[in-house]
């Protein structure tokens, strides 16, 4: 599998390769058996409704549980071209379908090259990040419909701080501050250590509530002070996920004296690890809320 994304002015493009003939990409599109399970799915969530209307001026409604939330997506189709071309637009309910979207499948060798542009109003331009991190678990879902393996899953979560972007990098950098934070909820933050530079390590252990002991650690590959940090992530215990290291990017945008976070983690082995790791990362944000706000207030 090969995936590739880039971002141009008023769209984000994301493109794979599939191991499933065109003809097949194409009609798992509009399958309406497997389209919930993988069209706007997300881990934990559960599959209620799907209608596809597969005609140019038609459209799709799909329906996912998230919890106590009913996530709603609409669709209608501007071009249906089997088996290279599908454009349709989208929103959560049918007035805001405009968010435009074109599918192109082209064959590749014995499998298919799927190219994914998604044009974006300018108000979303700062979510680019977490967009194409949302396709790309879209297209994971998609080769997994198709018969393929794939390369794990990915999880995506948003968060808004009451804080200035740079207090909230610090509270992501500083290892004296992962005390306040750095686990799920109900946990206990043991140690913290890192080597802020790209190739340097991070390392930080938690006790849970029953007293048990974790580990987990990571090389920093990319770091854009004060908007953008990219990391591995894995465990000291192989019982926990073996063989699995993640990739996990932060993105920071700050609007009006507050913080739009984007948080990406790829790799994920399986649907219950992406579960597990949203439930701790939700706890460890909450933390981070209540963090970020202290050291706003301390800045007045």
């Amino acid at each position: 599998m090969t995936l590739a994304t880039d971002l141009t002015r008023d769209a984000i493009v994301v493109s794979r390769r599939f191991a499933a003939h065109p003809e097949r990409l194409f009609d798992a599109w509009f399958d309406p058996t497997t389209v919930g399970v993988w069209l706007f799915a997300t881990p934990g969530g559960v599959s209620k409704h799907v209608e596809i209307d597969p005609r140019v001026g038609g459209g799709f409604a799909i329906h996912e549980q998230r919890g106590e939330l009913l996530a709603t997506h609409f669709g209608a189709y501007h071009e249906i071209l089997r088996p290279s071309r599908i454009v349709f637009a989208f929103g959560s309910d049918k007035q805001s379908a405009s968010s435009l979207v074109t599918v192109e499948i082209r064959p590749d060798g014995d499998g298919g090259m799927l190219t994914l542009t998604h044009r974006i109003e300018p108000e979303w331009a700062a979510l680019d990040a977490s967009i194409r991190a949302g396709w790309s678990a879209i297209l994971e879902g998609l080769a997994r419909a198709t018969g393929e393996a794939g390369e794990g899953h990915t999880l995506v979560l948003h968060r808004s701080f009451n804080a200035p972007r740079l207090l909230v990098w610090k509270a992501w950098t500083e290892s004296d501050h992962w005390l306040r934070w750095m686990c799920p909820a109900g946990f206990k933050v043991l140690f913290a250590e890192n080597d802020l530079r790209v190739g340097g390590k991070w390392r930080s252990g938690m006790r849970s509530p029953d007293g048990e002991d974790y580990i987990h650690c990571g090389e920093y590959l990319e770091i854009e002070k004060p908007s953008r940090l990219a990391f591995t992530h894995t465990w000291e215990r192989n019982d926990i996920e073996p063989r699995a290291i993640t990739k996990i990017i932060v993105a920071l945008h700050e609007r009006d004296g507050k913080t739009e976070m984007s948080f990406i983690q790829s790799g994920l082995a399986t649907e219950e690890s992406a579960l597990s790791h949203r439930h701790g990362w939700t706890g460890a944000f909450d933390s981070l809320a209540q963090l970020a706000e202290e050291l706003a207030q301390a800045h007045l």
